[in-house]
């Protein structure tokens, strides 16, 4: 048994124990009374702060009443001060990493602290406060602030700094709305190349002044002031001095010697080059420029050496460069990687549109970055791949992207858009089937008549990708009028590609290639980093080369072929600015070359061009284009159209027979394009086969069989387009003709009407 006194012996012992001093180490203590209760701290013992920061900590007990608080003790207690009532502790000035206060130095302040309650019962902690160092140090520009760049260049430099932290860069200033600074990166880039001759910087002095805010992830900053100054050089000379391929005034652009054709001195000429600074390193993969007989693909497949545009002779003149006003060609696509190291250059951002914004036509989808590449990657850069015009600036618009397209921003991009009337040609890889809304048609109708100084915009189409389901580009109102340059495809031996659409309304070839796997394809640029330089033939996308994975040799279809032929209309329209977009197409015609002769759907017509539902005129010649219009050529006279239509109201029988019907044409002009509406009720439209034959006997074939829709869809009228009869006379009686092919349906003959558009 525990003797009492000796409990309260125990007890006493215990209590002197528990009012004892402060409690070192972080502990926190309490003062005990069997009367007054105890209280104890519930603050850390230990906290952290930023440098530069006052307040510390609010320190809080357990305690059911009033509490007081002050400080005690402690080291460094001197740079402390605590708010009695609110418990609020802080540094009296706040603490510097890299100039620490505290007793050793090591940036952790010890002070101790003393909480008392209403019953005056009291208990002490002591408290470390470690000051935990920051980046306090905004920004320091290593890009120097005064930069000089020749005229005609986009890319102006890539802002730098020294700061350990992410920074990223916005623009200010008098003259920031002519340039645009990549956030992360630092590219600083002109929204289009500055002219020298026409300086649009507020002073109108080639001097832009601009302020560059560089933050880093601290919430550092600092601004530098930069002034961009614009020199002139000289644009006039187009000759190749040195004969090789770049001409003078290019020479001068890219800081080449325009008297030395081989700078590297490798037996190369400079502007066939695949090494150095001015080369392009996938040049002589360009099969559709220079076609060397080599394999370009995985496919293994060589190409033809003589089949491609035959353009290389042009690039000692034109490149789209046009002596500093660099002609303008448009993608309206899905969008652009406008960033890509071999299109920035070429890139116009102020009348490019994302939606219906002026702006960056960013995508995230790489078909319009590959279109792009065909047209205008850059030359002579040390990079890449060359456009068909690698001097031509680009006007992007995203109208393709997957959702949100509308006729209103459509009609922005294609006629009222910012810097509209300068734009040359539109490239449109992508097409519309059996819409008869002429909404598309009307935009392209003012284009052509205002635009360019109303000598009218080129607008350029691929034909379609749809042989295999018996397609038909005469499906497409958007290509069965007279303003719309429907493309076919061409392989590598310049037969139709598996896939290309057919059409009377065809106006011209391009190369494409068949399939990556089997046959050569087009080489060009794809989103940055999008593109596979190792695999099988399956599943590699770019060479092996590439191993930045910025470009592609699988670009094919249609959509390939538009754009080269957008390109090559860029440089004949350099060459030969004052061509309206009537003549444009007149020439393509008359020098198309007719490949493939062996292909039943050629006519030659009494004009005496050749034309094939298949291929239009053949593959586009811009060489034998230019060569006609810089030597004297005369422009077409002012356009006319005449129109005749009669009524049948005749059943068609379901027998696969031939039905012709006669119309008579009693004005007399040259033709540059025919048009025919038919309106038949029959349920299955697709039933027939119609031909149209002139006046001068020239048969073509509006529409075969078989074609994509079973449905009415000719019921009210369809209309079909077709340039076969380009430079025939139009008077005389044409003759329409309409073949029931397939049974089970018939229908009734109730209209058809023939307009001719052209010239006397």
């Amino acid at each position: 048994m525990i003797h009492y006194r000796f409990i309260l012996l125990l007890f006493t012992l215990l209590l002197l124990q528990g009012c004892g001093g402060g409690g070192g180490g972080g502990g926190d203590t309490a003062t005990t009374s069997t009367q007054q209760g105890t209280i104890h701290f519930l603050t850390p013992a230990s906290v952290t702060v930023n440098e530069n920061t006052v307040f510390v900590i609010t320190l809080r007990t357990d305690s059911q009443t009033a509490t007081t608080f002050q400080i005690v003790s402690g080291t460094d207690q001197q740079f402390f001060n605590v708010d009695s009532t609110t418990g609020k502790l802080s540094f009296l000035q706040a603490p510097d990493f890299e100039t620490p206060g505290d007793s050793n130095g090591d940036n952790t302040y010890e002070v101790t602290l003393e909480a008392t309650n209403a019953n005056g019962v009291s208990a002490q902690q002591t408290l470390s406060v470690t000051v935990r160092n920051i980046d306090d140090t905004p920004p320091v520009f290593r890009t120097l602030s005064n930069i000089s760049i020749t005229e005609n260049r986009v890319v102006v430099t890539t802002v730098q700094t020294e700061d350990e932290s992410s920074v990223t860069y916005t623009l200010a200033g008098d003259d920031a709305g002519a340039l645009t600074i990549d956030q992360k990166s630092g590219k600083l880039k002109f929204k289009t190349a500055p002219n020298f001759e026409s300086a649009v910087d507020t002073n109108r002095d080639n001097v832009y002044q601009i302020t560059i805010t560089a933050s880093d992830t601290e919430g550092n900053q600092a601004d530098m002031d930069m002034n961009i100054t614009v020199t002139d050089i000289d644009e006039s000379a187009a000759n190749d001095t040195d004969d090789d391929y770049i001409p003078d005034n290019i020479e001068l652009l890219i800081g080449s010697d325009l008297n030395d054709p081989d700078m590297d001195g490798n037996g190369v000429e400079d502007g066939l080059d695949t090494a150095g600074s001015h080369g392009d390193t996938f040049f002589d993969k360009l099969w559709h420029i220079r076609s060397l007989g080599t394999a370009t693909n995985r496919s293994g497949v060589e190409t033809i050496v003589g089949n491609d545009l035959d353009v290389l002779p042009l690039m000692h003149q034109y490149l789209g460069y046009n002596k500093g006003e660099n002609i303008i060609v448009q993608v309206v696509d899905n969008g652009i990687d406008s960033d890509h190291e071999d299109l920035e250059e070429n890139m116009d951002l102020t009348r490019s549109y994302n939606g219906l914004q002026i702006g960056d036509p960013i995508g995230r989808d790489s078909h319009g970055t590959m279109v792009t590449g065909i047209i205008a990657a850059q030359a002579f850069n040390g990079k890449g791949v060359r456009g068909v015009a690698p001097f031509a600036k680009i006007a992007g618009s995203n109208w393709l992207r997957q959702s949100g397209q509308s006729i209103a921003e459509l009609e922005k991009v294609w006629l009222t858009g910012e810097g509209a009337n300068e734009i040359a040609v539109s490239n449109n890889s992508w097409g519309i089937y059996f819409d008869t809304d002429t909404d598309y048609e009307n935009i392209m109708a003012q284009g052509a008549a205002t635009l360019r100084g109303g000598k009218g915009r080129l607008y350029v189409f691929a034909a379609g990708n749809d042989r295999d389901i018996n397609g038909d580009a005469n499906l497409q109102y958007s290509l069965s009028n007279r303003y719309a340059i429907a493309v076919a495809a061409l392989k590598h031996d310049n037969t139709h590609a598996e896939y290309s659409t057919p059409g009377s309304n065809l106006l011209v070839s391009a190369y494409s290639g068949n399939y990556y796997d089997d046959s050569p394809t087009i080489g060009t640029t794809t989103i940055m980093g999008n593109s596979n330089h190792v695999g099988t033939v399956q599943t590699q996308t770019t060479w092996s080369e590439d191993t930045q994975e910025n470009y592609t040799f699988v670009m094919n279809g249609t959509s390939a072929a538009a754009p080269m032929v957008s390109a090559s209309i860029a440089l004949v329209l350099e060459a030969c600015p004052a061509l309206t977009w009537r003549d444009v197409r007149y020439l393509i015609a008359k020098h198309a070359k007719q490949v493939d002769t062996a292909n039943p759907t050629w006519h030659q017509n009494a004009a005496g061009l050749w034309h094939s539902t298949d291929y239009g005129f053949g593959l586009i010649n811009p060489k034998g284009m230019i060569e006609e219009c810089t030597a004297g050529y005369t422009l077409l006279s002012a356009e006319v159209n005449t129109a005749v239509s009669k009524d049948f109201n005749l059943l068609i029988p379901d027998d696969n027979t031939p039905y012709a019907f006669d119309l008579n044409v009693t004005d007399q002009m040259t033709i540059e394009w025919v048009e025919v509406t038919i309106d038949n009720d029959n349920r299955n439209a697709s039933d027939y086969r119609i031909t149209l034959s002139s006046a001068q006997g020239t048969q073509t074939t509006l529409i075969k069989e078989g074609s994509q829709s079973p449905s009415w869809w000719m019921d009210g009228g369809f209309r079909f387009g077709s340039a076969a009869f380009i430079g025939e006379e139009s008077i005389g009686t044409w003759h329409v003709t309409l073949t029931d092919r397939i049974g089970n349906n018939t229908g009734t003959l109730k209209r058809i009407a023939i307009k001719i558009y052209g010239h006397r």
